[in-house]
């Protein structure tokens, strides 16, 4: 296992290969957390825990996964730590904490094993699209490694024992996130979200606890996994993901009926994308903007590949996050507008030929 810094982090795979419905699931994630025996949690650990919890976990992790690139907390390397989180190898959460940790990023980019965030460990894993098999299983897979390797603290009563009750039992949290544009231009979005709630799951903003839905983008997760089973909680996500994208669609459909639809929605993507070329926006100008243009390019009425969306949407929120924290928000905000810029001159580029 080697400590890397920016240029070593492996591309993420959610950002290389295209999934399923990715007209309006940006991504999948799974997360499973765990914990160690013999230590309190995170936030009740003392610095001399937190940084045995990481050294075991490094042990861990090099027994199953020697090429994973390791970085440790706090990140010294201001570009490694913007990788990290445009990458969504590790959460803002875990980027905002100061006591030790670490991050183990699997070398195919598939995920990445987060230590000492809420948990001890967070077993990530995400890929473009609704492509929930292959998340859970690889999640599961590494899982299973580590328990074979580290003492995981478990119940036979509870399953495993984690910092927040409602994550006890599997640890599982099956998240999609969501791109609801046209549906979020109509009065049924209250009511769609609702019934997704009402599935026992959780819709929040696109990035995270405490976000607002932005650019008309939601994350959808599983409520709970105390006192339900896993297959159970998995199962009441992917239905209320469905159930969202079925009444996407069905927006979709009625706008592009309207007459003069398609020409509105050309009009507008052109409108979005001559603001991310040559306006300075601010962060929720960008994610408005980009969703314009992903649904643009969703619906046929503009150019473009929809798996590079990700990547623009993944970067606006960490300007979100950085403006929320006044922590260099002006080069952030430079840096994130420079990288869409090039990526929509790309495909502007692509749509000439």
């Amino acid at each position: 296992m080697r400590n890397a810094s920016a240029n070593r982090l492996p591309k993420p795979a959610w950002y290389r290969t295209a999934g399923a419905d990715q007209d309006v699931v940006v991504s999948t994630r799974c997360r499973l957390a765990r914990n160690l025996e013999g230590f309190p949690f995170p936030w009740r650990a003392s610095s001399e825990q937190l940084g045995e919890i990481v050294i075991q976990c490094a042990r861990g992790v090099a027994a199953f996964e020697p090429h994973a690139v390791r970085i440790g907390r706090p990140v010294a390397d201001s570009e490694a730590l913007h990788q990290l989180l445009t990458a969504r190898y590790v959460s803002f959460k875990w980027a905002e904490m100061l006591t030790p940790g670490s991050v183990h990023v699997f070398p195919d980019g598939s995920g990445s094993i987060m230590v000492n965030e809420e948990d001890h460990l967070r077993i990530q894993t995400l890929r473009a699209g609704l492509d929930v098999e292959t998340c859970l299983n690889q999640a599961q897979r590494a899982a299973d490694a580590l328990g074979r390797q580290l003492a995981i603290a478990s119940s036979s009563t509870h399953g495993f024992l984690t910092a927040s009750l409602c994550n006890t039992g599997s640890g599982l949290r099956l998240s999609c996130l969501l791109h609801l544009a046209a549906l979020a231009a109509t009065p049924a979005i209250s009511e769609a979200l609702a019934a997704a709630r009402r599935m026992n799951c959780v819709v929040r903003g696109a990035f995270g606890e405490g976000s607002s839905g932005t650019g008309s983008l939601v994350q959808v997760s599983n409520r709970c996994t105390w006192g339900v089973g896993a297959a159970y909680a998995v199962e009441q996500a992917v239905a209320a993901v469905r159930y969202l994208v079925v009444r996407e669609r069905e927006a979709r459909e009625a706008m592009m009926r309207r007459p003069g639809g398609k020409g509105d929605l050309i009009a507008a993507a052109e409108g979005a994308s001559d603001l991310l070329l040559h306006e300075d926006l601010s962060a929720a100008d960008i994610v408005r903007s980009l969703s314009v243009v992903r649904l643009g390019m969703a619906m046929g009425a503009t150019s473009g590949t929809l798996l590079r969306t990700g990547e623009w949407m993944a970067l606006a929120g960490l300007l979100l996050w950085s403006e929320r924290r006044q922590a260099s928000g002006v080069y952030e905000r430079v840096r994130v507008q420079s990288a869409v810029r090039a990526g929509l001159r790309a495909c502007l580029a692509e749509g000439s030929h």
